[in-house]
């Protein structure tokens, strides 16, 4: 049961924190308790308040939010019920420990902790701790805060980093080991040209290095469109996606379906490459993981909103336990680019299922 005075009132959530909480006579009054409950109840974090036996004695509601219970249905459970299992026993005896000698943690100080949701589904938290001592008993004040998109956003810079050097990488291989080369045997071709006496062994030798160049020309225009393609400028993302599908068509066979419900508006430049590539990396992983044989690309404006969606028939996938695990960084990669158009991004996709990836955009956000 929730906290009550000794005619069985209920206690409110944070006037409850004040009456195990004391000030020295010389410091300044407390606030109103309904100040504290406004400060309790909106705080960002969860605030969970425990007590020397391990007793959930009163929650925030975003604690609620966070481990996906009602606030009534943690009072007066053991806070290991908050903690994964597997993790329980020895939580108790830290617990004991901490209470033995209680002393405030800070959040930030590298501790690897996780949270258990109603639900069994574990989440990673950062919990900070400061011990109250009333004329009763001492409680422990545990701030919990989930860093789950922290974590992402972390993984996701790292990763980023890596895939900007792995490309860098890649480009100077491709630099160097073809048009490099193609430029240097067309230098050494052009040389004997120069010495050939007969005029027809000259043009012959001419004939293939135009053709060389020709090809080393187009090799450079592919590493730039790679990079950004010149496409989007000309004909705008729905174009754009329909050569890339059909550049997919000819490399792995894959059918992809590009339908637009009627012209689409154009849209600033940095908002069109967002867009590109958010799809571009949506179709790779139906190339690369969906094992798909057909795919299909939808783009429609209806009030007001702009929808872009795509779906294949492949094996799908469970995207919580991609990302969790750190294998995500495509996905993690379109959703941050979908925030930056100021849009939502719904990944839906199961084992077995497929995947539909859906990005709605409210016009007025993509014009600006």
């Amino acid at each position: 049961m929730p906290p009550t005075t000794a005619r069985g009132a209920r206690i409110p959530s944070a006037a409850y924190l004040s009456t195990i909480m004391r000030v020295e006579e010389d410091q300044a009054a407390a606030l109103p308790a309904v100040e504290y409950e406004a400060v309790f109840r909106a705080a960002p974090d969860g605030i969970v308040l425990v007590d020397a036996e391990g007793v959930i004695r009163d929650v925030n509601p975003a604690v609620g939010r966070m481990f996906g219970y009602e606030p009534d249905e943690l009072v007066g459970q053991p806070v290991e019920l908050l903690v994964p299992e597997r993790s329980r026993g020895g939580h108790r005896g830290q617990r004991d420990a901490y209470i033995g000698h209680p002393r405030a943690r800070p959040m930030g100080i590298g501790m690897e902790l996780a949270g258990r949701r109603k639900d069994g589904g574990e989440f990673p938290v950062e919990i900070s701790l400061s011990p109250i001592a009333s004329d009763a008993a001492t409680h422990v004040i545990a701030v919990v805060r989930d860093v789950t998109e922290r974590n992402r956003l972390r993984a996701f810079g790292a990763g980023a980093l890596r895939a900007a050097e792995e490309e860098r990488q890649r480009i100077a291989r491709e630099l160097h080991d073809d048009t490099a080369q193609r430029l240097a045997a067309l230098l050494v071709r052009l040389q004997l040209a120069m010495r050939a006496g007969r005029a027809a062994d000259r043009e012959a030798m001419l004939a293939e290095i135009r053709q060389g160049i020709e090809e080393a020309a187009d090799s450079v225009r592919r590493i730039a469109r790679n990079l950004r393609p010149p496409v989007l400028e000309e004909v705008g993302v729905v174009g754009a996606i329909r050569m890339h599908a059909r550049s997919l068509r000819e490399a792995y066979g894959i059918q992809i379906e590009v339908e637009a419900s009627r012209p689409e508006p154009r849209l600033a430049a940095d908002l069109e490459l967002a867009l590109y590539r958010i799809i571009q990396e949506a179709l790779s992983n139906v190339v690369r993981h969906g094992r798909a044989d057909s795919a299909r690309v939808s783009f429609s404006t209806m009030d007001g909103v702009i929808e872009i969606g795509v779906a294949d028939t492949g094996v799908g996938f469970d995207p919580d336990v991609v990302e969790r695990e750190g294998r995500g960084l495509g996905l993690i990669g379109m959703r941050e680019r979908a925030r930056y158009t100021g849009g939502e991004l719904d990944i839906d996709s199961a084992p077995g299922a497929g995947t539909r990836v859906r990005l709605r955009i409210p016009m007025e956000v993509a014009r600006g």
